[in-house]
């Protein structure tokens, strides 16, 4: 059956000016000009032949065919925007945007991620990496998981794993300084920084020592190169037990004091309370405490990788 439906632009633009009996103010609603409004109109008028308003100085009014047009149009506009809504509602429900650090996505999150794709198929995971958390403003992310927790009560906050802190270098390092028997010889060794110094700042003090210079040394933004540093021998660094784990494991790095600072700080999920409802982010939020758990359980002790260093 061949349909002789109007153009639907056309209808859109009738709708605005017939419910609000102004073409200015369906102008104002659909951003458009008002002679854009006229043109649409007229396209429509065309189309049935037969006017649909009644227009004077001041104001329009409705024709008997424009008045027989109006619930029909506002009806099928109405129920076009809630199916919309529905199905768009649906494809955003299977995306997931996730704000985190590149080296957290790279040590942690990558290896066990295909778990989750492999639960939850239907679901697009995008990753956003970035140095620096910016917060939820720009609804650019869904969740986030950062170093440290969030004092912002708009957002729900999920605590990971604590993170244990300890110096740690390449085996080749120590036998390039055999005189690093005591963490007083730190002084005049390269220190390396994934942050301003505050890592290793809490090391020393826990040690009971002078704090180091931190005009010397290297010092990264970005924790995956810090890491790398060290591993490929070019310093010592206070490392986290997380991004840390894989490295020590296969014997990349070595601890070489008995000396660490338990639960210094954790990594948190976060998201905008209004999230919660959303499919895509309680299915992750899910997974990942179940995952990090699984992880915590399996995960050796960290005297395990400790150097015995002669006297």
């Amino acid at each position: 059956m061949k349909r002789r439906i109007p153009p639907l632009k056309s209808v859109r633009v009738f709708e605005a000016a017939a419910r609000l009996l102004s073409f200015s103010k369906a102008a104002d609603e659909l951003h458009v000009t008002h002679g854009a409004i006229s043109q649409q109109i007229k396209i429509l008028e065309e189309f049935y032949d037969t006017p649909l308003f009644i227009r004077s100085h001041a104001r329009v009014s409705l024709t008997t065919e424009g008045q027989k047009l109006l619930p029909v149009t506002t009806e099928i506009l109405n129920t076009l925007s809630n199916v919309s809504d529905e199905i768009l509602k649906n494809k955003t429900q299977k995306t997931l945007t996730i704000n985190l650090t590149s080296a957290f996505a790279s040590h942690w999150l990558m290896p066990r991620l295909n778990s989750f794709l492999q639960q939850y198929p239907d679901i697009t995971i995008r990753l956003a990496p970035s140095a620096r958390f910016r917060g939820f403003d720009t609804a650019e992310f869904d969740i986030a998981i950062r170093w440290g927790k969030s004092d912002d009560t708009s957002l729900i906050t999920k605590k990971i794993f604590d993170v244990d802190a300890f110096a740690a270098c390449a085996p080749c390092f120590i036998e390039e300084n055999p005189d690093l028997n005591s963490p007083e010889k730190l002084k005049s060794l390269h220190l390396i920084h994934d942050d301003m110094g505050d890592a290793w700042a809490a090391w020393y003090e826990k040690a009971k020592l002078p704090a180091p210079d931190f005009e010397k040394g290297s010092f990264y933004a970005d924790s995956s190169l810090a890491l790398q540093a060290a591993v490929t021998g070019q310093g010592i660094i206070t490392a986290g037990s997380i991004l840390a784990h894989a490295d020590l494991e296969a014997g990349r790095l070595i601890i070489p004091y008995d000396l660490f600072l338990p639960k210094r700080n954790a990594y948190y999920l976060s998201y905008p309370k209004p999230m919660d409802d959303k499919l895509s982010v309680k299915v992750f939020k899910e997974w990942i405490l179940a995952e990090a758990e699984t992880y915590l359980k399996a995960k050796p002790s960290l005297h395990k990788f400790l150097y015995c260093m002669l006297d």
